[in-house]
C-alpha cells in the first residue's frame, strides 16, 4: 500500500479524507475520528522509513515529548498508534492552517497581529523549556491556527530534552532548518531556551517583512550567515514597521544568547513596550496621526522626502482572514553530522603602514593648551564688546552705510562681498538682529513652547558621545525625560557615532584594538563588531540612505589627509572612493543618494576648510562610484561637518563665528544663501538636523566651563535653544 493509497482507507478508527501536508520525515493527513465524529490531523512516518532507526527513534520520540507537554498553546496529541508496520500521532486538527499559509495569504502582518501571535506561542515555549524541552524546529509551518485566532505550537519532531544523553539524530549533530536556527544551533554548541526566542525572533522578521532575515541557496550558506551577518533593517523591507518594533526585533536576533531576551515572557513584554511607546509617537493631540517619513528601499537609493502639507489619512490595516486554507505542506529539517567555522571575508586592504602611536593625542594637548589661552583673550574681548555695545557704541544702521551699494541694479540694493566682514554680519539668519551672541539656554528638560512642536514625530531621543570616567563612551538621552542610557562601556575611546537609517544600529570609530577602526553595533545592546582591521586611523562614519554602505575617512598616508572610503555593513567591498591628497573628512550622504558633502582642506591648516560636494552614481553591483567633485563654501573660514537637512534642501555645517569662535552655518545644497544661523558665546560644532528637519542639535562650551561641552537643541532659523545634557556630551543625533 503506498502512502497515497491511504486515502479513503481506515487506520484504527480514524478515515483518512486528504493530505495536508508532506515532508522528507512524514506525512499530514486530514482524518474524520468516527468514535468522536470529530476532524483530526495523523501524521504517518512514510514506509520507507520503517526500516530507519534514526527516523523512528524521531518518530518515537516527538510521542514520548508531547506526552509530558499540556499547555493551551501546544496542539494536543489524542492518539498514537501503529497500522500494518505504519506509526501514526493524532493530533488536533487546525482549521485555519498556519501562520506560513497566513504570510502567503497577507504576505505581511502588522505589530498588533504579531503580538497576539507572539504572546501565545512565547509562554508555550517558555513552559516546554520548564519540562526540560528545547523545540529546536520553531518557524511558520510549525505554528498552527485556529478559527478563533489561537495560535498553537506543535511538530516536536527534532526537539531535544535537556540532559538527555545517548546516540541520535536529535542529539548528534546539527539539525533544524537553516532559515530558522540560533547561531549557536548551527554551530552544534550546547542550547538552552533562549535558542528557541532567536527561532522566533527569524518568525517575527518574516511576519513583519514578508521574508526571512538570511536568504541564500544553500542550507550551508544559510547557516554561516546565522553565524556571521547581521540581520538586514526591518524597515528598509517595510516603512511601516515602527522604530521601536525594529528594535525588538534586533534583540531577539543577537548573535550572543546573553544579549537577547532571556525567555519569550520578556520578549512578550518587549513587544507590548514597543507597541505602546508607538502608539504614545505616532499620533499628536486629539489623535491625528503624525507624519510619517517612508524609509528607503533596499537596493537603491531613496527618493528625496518632503514634510507633508497636511496630516495623512490613517492606514488601511488588512487583518487576516477568518478562514484560512488547512495546515500546511511537511518541511523536513536540515541535518547535518558536525558544526562549521565561518571563514572570514575577503576585503581589499591598501597597502599596510606603521601603526599610530600617541601623536593625535599629543595634537590634542597642544590644542587644548593653545585654545585655553585663546578663549580667555577671547573673554577679555568679549567683555569689552558687551560693555561697548550696552553703551550705544554699536549703530547698525550707521554700520549698513558703510557697505557698498550697486546702483546698476536699481533701488540702491546692497550687494556683499561674501568674504568680508560686513556681510558676515547681515548673513545672520539674514539681517544683522542677532549678530550679538546668546549665552541664554532654557533649563535642562524645559523646552520653550515656540521651540518644539509636538507633531514632529520620532526623534525624542538624542545618541552622543562623552568622557565620563577617563575615557568617550556613547550614549542616548530621553529629551523629555532627561534619562540617559550609557550605550558602551569599554576602557578605549568610542566616538562619532552615526545611526543607520532604521535607528536599529550605531557605527562608530574606536581605538579598542589600539588603532582608530570603524565598528557596527545594535544599539542598546553591547554586541559590538568591528568593522574595518588595518594600520590606518580611521574616522567618522556615516550610513548611505539604504543602509547598505558606511563611508567614513582613513588616514592612507599618515600626513593627517584623509581618503574617503565605502565598505558594506557587513564588513564587504571596502572601496576607495575619493581621493585629492586633502583632508576629506566628516562626509554624509544627501537623503537620495545622489551624491555627499563633507569636509576637505589642507589638514594642517583648518582655515581653508571649506564644504566638498562629491556625486554618486553605482554601478551593476550597487557600489558607489566617484562622480563630479566641487566645493560649496571659498572662503578664509574655517567651513567644515557638513549635513543634509532630510527634505535635501539645506546644509548645515560649522563656520566661523563673529568673535572668532565656531558658529553653526546653513546653506542651499548647491551653496548659495550661505547664513549664520547661530553664534553663540562658545564653540558651536556637531550639528545634525532633526528627523524632520525643523531643529538642529549641536554642542557648545559656551565658554562656561571652558572644554566641557554640553547639547543644545535649537529651531532650524537659531531661535529657542534649549540645553539636553548637563554632564556633558557632543556630536549628536536624533534616534528615530
Amino acid at each position: 500500500m503506498t502512502q497515497d493509497d491511504l486515502i479513503g482507507k481506515r487506520i484504527g478508527g480514524y478515515e483518512i479524507l486528504e493530505k495536508i501536508g508532506q515532508g522528507g520525515m512524514a506525512t499530514v493527513y486530514r482524518a474524520h475520528q468516527i468514535s468522536m465524529n470529530r476532524p483530526v490531523a495523523i501524521k504517518i512516518l512514510p514506509r520507507q522509513f520503517i526500516t530507519d532507526d534514526s527516523y523512528m527513534q524521531r518518530f518515537n520520540r516527538e510521542v514520548k515529548i508531547v506526552s509530558q507537554l499540556e499547555h493551551r498553546s501546544i496542539v494536543p496529541v489524542y492518539d498514537y498508534g501503529e497500522h500494518e508496520g505504519l506509526p501514526y500521532i493524532v493530533m488536533r486538527y487546525m482549521t485555519a492552517g498556519s501562520v506560513d499559509d497566513l504570510l502567503r495569504t497577507n504576505s505581511t502582518l502588522n505589530a498588533e497581529q504579531i503580538l497576539h501571535i507572539v504572546e501565545q506561542i512565547a509562554p508555550a515555549l517558555d513552559y516546554a523549556h520548564t519540562k526540560g524541552v528545547l523545540h529546536r524546529d520553531l518557524k511558520p509551518s510549525n505554528v498552527l491556527l485556529d478559527d478563533d485566532g489561537g495560535a498553537y505550537l506543535t511538530d516536536f519532531g527534532i526537539a531535544r530534552i535537556l540532559g538527555e544523553t545517548g546516540p541520535g539524530i536529535t542529539t548528534q549533530g546539527v539539525v533544524g532548518t537553516p532559515s530558522y536556527m540560533s547561531p549557536e544551533q548551527a554551530q552544534g554548541h550546547e542550547l538552552d531556551g533562549r535558542s528557541d526566542v532567536y527561532s522566533l525572533g527569524v518568525m517575527m522578521f518574516e511576519m513583519a517583512t514578508g521574508r526571512r532575515p538570511f536568504q541564500s541557496d544553500t542550507p550551508y550558506s544559510i547557516a554561516v550567515m546565522q553565524v556571521t551577518t547581521p540581520p538586514p533593517a526591518p524597515r528598509v523591507l517595510n516603512p511601516n514597521i515602527t522604530p521601536q518594533f525594529a528594535s525588538v526585533i534586533y534583540k531577539t536576533l543577537e548573535k550572543k544568547p546573553d544579549h537577547r531576551y532571556v525567555s519569550g515572557a520578556a520578549l512578550v513584554d518587549g513587544l507590548r513596550t514597543a507597541i505602546r511607546k508607538a502608539k504614545t509617537h505616532d499620533t499628536q493631540p486629539g489623535g491625528v496621526p503624525r507624519p510619517e517619513v517612508p524609509a528607503p528601499q533596499m537596493g537603491q537609493p531613496p527618493a528625496p522626502v518632503s514634510p507633508p502639507l497636511s496630516p495623512p489619512v490613517a492606514p488601511v490595516v488588512n487583518h487576516p482572514p477568518t478562514s484560512l486554507p488547512v495546515q500546511s505542506s511537511y518541511q523536513e529539517p536540515f541535518a547535518t553530522s558536525g558544526s562549521f567555522t565561518p571563514q572570514p571575508s575577503i576585503k581589499y586592504r591598501p597597502p599596510a603602514r606603521k601603526k599610530r602611536g600617541n601623536g593625535i593625542w599629543a595634537s590634542f594637548a597642544i590644542g587644548g593648551l593653545l585654545g585655553c589661552g585663546l578663549l580667555a583673550l577671547l573673554a577679555v574681548i568679549g567683555v569689552a564688546l558687551t560693555i561697548f555695545v550696552l553703551s550705544g557704541g554699536l549703530n547698525t544702521s550707521t554700520a549698513a552705510t558703510d557697505v557698498p551699494t550697486n546702483d546698476s541694479q536699481g533701488g540702491g540694493i546692497a550687494t556683499l562681498d561674501p568674504t568680508s566682514e560686513a556681510a558676515r554680519a547681515t548673513l545672520i539668519s539674514g539681517s544683522t538682529d542677532n549678530v550679538e551672541p546668546t549665552d541664554e539656554a532654557a533649563p535642562v528638560g524645559v523646552r520653550p513652547t515656540i521651540a518644539f512642536d509636538p507633531s514632529r514625530g520620532p526623534g525624542d531621543s538624542i545618541l552622543f558621545y562623552s568622557e565620563r570616567d577617563g575615557n568617550f563612551n556613547l550614549y542616548a538621552i530621553d529629551i523629555d525625560t532627561n534619562i540617559e542610557t550609557q550605550l558602551t562601556l569599554d576602557d578605549a575611546s568610542d566616538m562619532y557615532p552615526a545611526l543607520s537609517p532604521d535607528g536599529g544600529f550605531v557605527a562608530f570609530q574606536s581605538n579598542r584594538s589600539g588603532n582608530f577602526e570603524i565598528y557596527v553595533m545594535t544599539i542598546f545592546s553591547t554586541n559590538v563588531r568591528r568593522l574595518t582591521n588595518n594600520d590606518r586611523l580611521d574616522r567618522v562614519p556615516a550610513w548611505s540612505p539604504d543602509g547598505a554602505w558606511i563611508i567614513y575617512s582613513s588616514d592612507t598616508r599618515d600626513d593627517d589627509n584623509y581618503d574617503l572610503y565605502v565598505v558594506r555593513a557587513d564588513g564587504s567591498d571596502e572601496t576607495l572612493l575619493f581621493s585629492n591628497g586633502q583632508r576629506n573628512s566628516h562626509a554624509r550622504w544627501s537623503p537620495d543618494g545622489s551624491y555627499i558633502v563633507f569636509t576637505t582642506g589642507d589638514g594642517r591648516n583648518a582655515s581653508f576648510w571649506e564644504i566638498g560636494r562629491l556625486e554618486i552614481t553605482y554601478d551593476a553591483n550597487g557600489v558607489p562610484q566617484a562622480g563630479a567633485f566641487s566645493t560649496l563654501t571659498n572662503n578664509d573660514f574655517e567651513d567644515s561637518s557638513p549635513n543634509v537637512s532630510p527634505d535635501g534642501s539645506s546644509i548645515v555645517y560649522v563656520t566661523d563665528g563673529m568673535s572668532g569662535n565656531n558658529a553653526i552655518g546653513m546653506m542651499d545644497t548647491d551653496g548659495t544663501d550661505s547664513r549664520i544661523v547661530y553664534d553663540g558665546i562658545g564653540d558651536e560644532w556637531g550639528a545634525h538636523f532633526s528627523l524632520d528637519g525643523r531643529q538642529i542639535a549641536f554642542n557648545s562650551n559656551m565658554e562656561r566651563n571652558p572644554g566641557d561641552d554640553e547639547i543644545y537643541i535649537i529651531n532650524a532659523d537659531g531661535s529657542g535653544i534649549q540645553q539636553v545634557t548637563q554632564l556633558g556630551g557632543v556630536f549628536p543625533s536624533f534616534i528615530p
